[in-house]
């Protein structure tokens, strides 16, 4: 083994992703600050994120919601 397939890092399939969408986003609108811009884009994903989390937690239909009700309810 070379000593430069001893060293390889392995970068996640989720980081990846993140900085690939980053960086496209930055070179489609070419801001005046790379920083700046990674924090709002970062910020905004993450915003996102917690908004998705919470919506799909909630019921989506009706009667999904009054069995979570009914569920709570002792007889």
């Amino acid at each position: 083994m070379s000593s430069q397939q001893k060293h390889r890092i392995q970068v996640p399939d989720g980081l990846r992703d993140v900085l690939l969408e980053f960086s496209i986003a930055y070179l489609l609108e070419q801001p005046g600050d790379v920083v700046d811009y990674a924090v709002t884009f970062f910020t905004k994903l993450q915003e996102d994120r917690k908004t998705t989390m919470i919506t799909s937690a909630e019921p989506t239909s009706p009667d999904e919601s009054i069995m979570s009700h009914d569920e709570g309810k002792c007889n």
